[in-house]
């Protein structure tokens, strides 16, 4: 008993580091996992721009209306939406 009463500080001092550390440690972890979701979103953003760039250039459309004449609907409406993933206008 005496044992205890001479470091009761000292046991006091490793509680509060410890009650500190389990509020601290779960924060710096979560922040962690969403910067990890936040990179892999904007990675899988970009590659989807660049596929979408990739099928544009393979369909050899231009931004010109008098290109487009030879084509249907429907080639020129994912055209559109191509354009649109992409980020052009």
């Amino acid at each position: 008993m005496e044992i205890l009463n001479n470091y009761s500080g000292l046991i006091s001092l490793i509680a509060a580091v410890a009650a500190i550390g389990a509020v601290v440690v779960p924060v710096i972890i979560y922040k962690l996992q969403r910067r990890n979701e936040l990179k892999a979103a904007f990675e899988r953003e970009q590659k989807e721009r660049r596929d979408a760039q990739d099928e544009l250039d393979a369909m050899n459309l231009n931004a010109s209306p008098f290109s487009m004449c030879d084509y249907t609907k429907m080639e020129l409406a994912r055209a559109r939406y191509l354009w649109k993933k992409a980020g052009k206008k």
